[in-house]
């Protein structure tokens, strides 16, 4: 019986290891275009970096940027060809700035005498006035306790640009989107699925104005 009390405590130990974890993203998310942008007409979905284009991770990204594009009023197409627009992805996550946060620890300080004046009867019944002394804890700040956090930050970029300006050295843009996520997670993946969400809530937003938002999100990642 005891042997199996602790498998399965080591069992819920495990599964509490991987489970993951509640925390909150604050994104930011910034939109310029062209006056004239619309999202319609046709779009094709390619890497900002030219060697991810064959990329696995980037085609799992891919498929939920377009099915985003799609959501808003664009034809997601899969030749360039075809293709009014073309919308460049780009992602990444920094290094991640190290932080020590302090939390006060609260215990006793000391004690300190109280004193009171109470009424008592001597044996002539005549009324005296006693004085008691009593100790009382005082409470304060005794020490602090030291955290360091790493805080990283997460980028998506989204271009939209005319597809048939890709070959000139400046593509011509009509959308410019950014999103950076600030938290404790290091994996894109982790966090993509809700950066992307904060970039095309209400697109595409107001155009040259930042927009702050704080996202749940469960991640698996240190």
């Amino acid at each position: 019986m005891k042997i199996i009390k602790f498998c399965g405590l080591l069992l819920l130990l495990s599964l509490a290891a991987c489970s993951p974890l509640k925390t909150y993203i604050k994104a930011d998310t910034t939109a310029f275009y062209k006056e004239s942008f619309e999202p319609k007409g046709s779009v094709v979905v390619l890497s900002g970096d030219v060697n991810l284009n064959n990329s696995l991770e980037f085609d799992a990204f891919k498929q939920k940027v377009e099915a985003q594009l799609s959501g808003v009023g664009f034809t997601v197409v899969t030749d360039v060809a075809s293709a009014d627009y073309a919308a460049l992805l780009l992602y990444g996550v920094d290094d991640g700035e190290q932080s020590v946060v302090y939390t006060p620890i609260y215990g006793q300080t000391g004690r300190r005498i109280h004193s009171i004046a109470d009424i008592a009867y001597n044996a002539d019944g005549k009324a005296v006035y006693i004085r008691r002394n009593y100790l009382s804890p005082n409470f304060g700040v005794v020490g602090a306790s030291a955290e360091t956090k790493k805080n990283y930050r997460q980028t998506i970029a989204l271009d939209i640009v005319n597809a048939d300006s890709l070959s000139l050295d400046a593509p011509l843009k009509v959308f410019e989107g950014r999103t950076i996520g600030s938290g404790k997670c290091s994996v894109i993946v982790e966090v993509f699925d809700e950066l992307l969400e904060a970039m095309f809530f209400d697109f595409p937003g107001e155009n040259g104005r930042n927009r702050v938002q704080r996202l749940e999100s469960e991640v698996n990642c240190h």
